[in-house]
């Protein structure tokens, strides 16, 4: 079982696969996918990250005997 990470995960760069980025916040739940190696190197270099955090609204989390 693989668990997932927050941040960005760019994966497939080799020589003819198609890149995939993948931007998860921890925080909030907020998930993007890019694909296309032009869009990826775009989405890179515009930082998702620091884009994101001006517009993240974290969730609640459950914590003690209430969490499931």
């Amino acid at each position: 079982m693989s668990a997932w990470r927050s941040g960005v995960q760019v994966r497939r760069t080799e020589r003819g696969q198609t890149p995939i980025a993948d931007f998860y916040c921890g925080r909030c739940g907020t998930h993007r996918r890019v694909t296309g190696r032009q869009k990826v190197t775009d989405y890179m270099r515009a930082n998702p990250i620091t884009d994101h955090l001006p517009n993240c609204q974290p969730t609640p989390t459950k914590q003690g005997a209430t969490a499931a």
